[in-house]
């Protein structure tokens, strides 16, 4: 590929990340989402179901698996155990609690791209339509907030490089559309009646974040085109905005803990695996 035609490519789309088989990680989680996906196959076909359920059902457990992973290399870029603990609970979500909600997912993978540019270059023209596209229609099906808890993300787009009327557009087209949204759907609120034990774990998942977001006062991780490091402010709100969307749209009723599995998994994985790096490092050397 030319280098002109790779920029005509990326003005297009940048959220993309290459999978490199090379790397041992990628390719395990690979087999995992696979072996996760052949599971879900065969323990429906136990239960007497028909081909087509089963190879749907196996699909949910293998891509609850692939997306709490990549989530999670969002969420904590450091930290690649990270994504593996998030993989597993994701898995564990789907097995106990049911499939989750997909659209939600890639919304927030899109989201945490935008901000904290974990490919090393801004999102393109198509990225937009793909980030706007989506919140619209989850705004439409699920609740009017969405396009009011999309907001943030926009600004970590560069847009300041568009013309000044998309630098107005884009912004106002979000609280716009939540308007639009809320007068038509109606301005409803399902809260749901949560146990003690509910509210404190979920509570305890975002706090248990804190030494995280203190933690990345430096990153070690790089751009995925660019080599450069990941800005540290950047991904200190991609876990910030990715729990408070979270904790919100759980809270809130417009989703529930089963359609968040694997976000809520990438979160809780995120802090799981800022502890253990620092018990191995405080372990004196043998």
């Amino acid at each position: 590929m030319t280098a002109r035609s790779e920029a005509r490519r990326l003005r297009l789309t940048t959220l993309g990340r290459p999978i490199d088989l090379r790397a041992p990680t990628n390719l395990a989680i690979l087999v995992l989402s696979l072996l996760a996906g052949l599971a879900g196959i065969g323990l429906d076909l136990s239960r007497g179901a028909a081909w087509d359920s089963a190879l749907l059902e196996g699909l949910r457990w293998g891509g609850a698996c692939f997306l709490s992973w990549a989530l999670a290399r969002e969420t904590d870029p450091d930290r690649w155990a990270s994504a593996f603990f998030a993989a597993v609970g994701g898995l564990a979500g789907a097995v106990l609690l049911g499939p989750p909600s997909f659209l939600f997912l890639l919304w927030f993978l899109i989201a945490l791209r935008y901000i904290n540019r974990s490919t090393g270059v801004a999102p393109g023209i198509l990225d937009f339509g793909a980030l706007y596209g989506i919140k619209l229609w989850l705004g439409f099906s699920a609740h009017w907030t969405i396009p009011l808890l999309t907001f943030p993300t926009v600004f970590f787009g560069d847009i300041q490089r568009f013309p000044r009327s998309l630098r107005v557009a884009l912004p106002l087209a979000l609280p716009t559309a939540a308007v639009i949204l809320g007068l038509t759907r109606g301005w409803h609120f399902a809260i749901p009646e949560w146990g003690l034990g509910e509210l404190l774990g979920l509570l305890a998942i975002v706090a248990a974040l804190v030494p995280v977001l203190a933690d990345y006062r430096t990153v070690r991780s790089v751009g995925d085109r660019t080599g450069e490091p990941l800005k540290p402010h950047r991904v200190r709100w991609a876990v910030g905005w990715s729990a408070a969307a979270a904790l919100i749209l759980t809270l809130g009723g417009t989703a529930s803990v089963q359609e968040l599995a694997p976000i809520w998994a990438a979160l809780a994985a995120s802090s799981i695996g800022w502890m253990i790096e620092k018990l191995v490092a405080r372990r004196p050397a043998p």
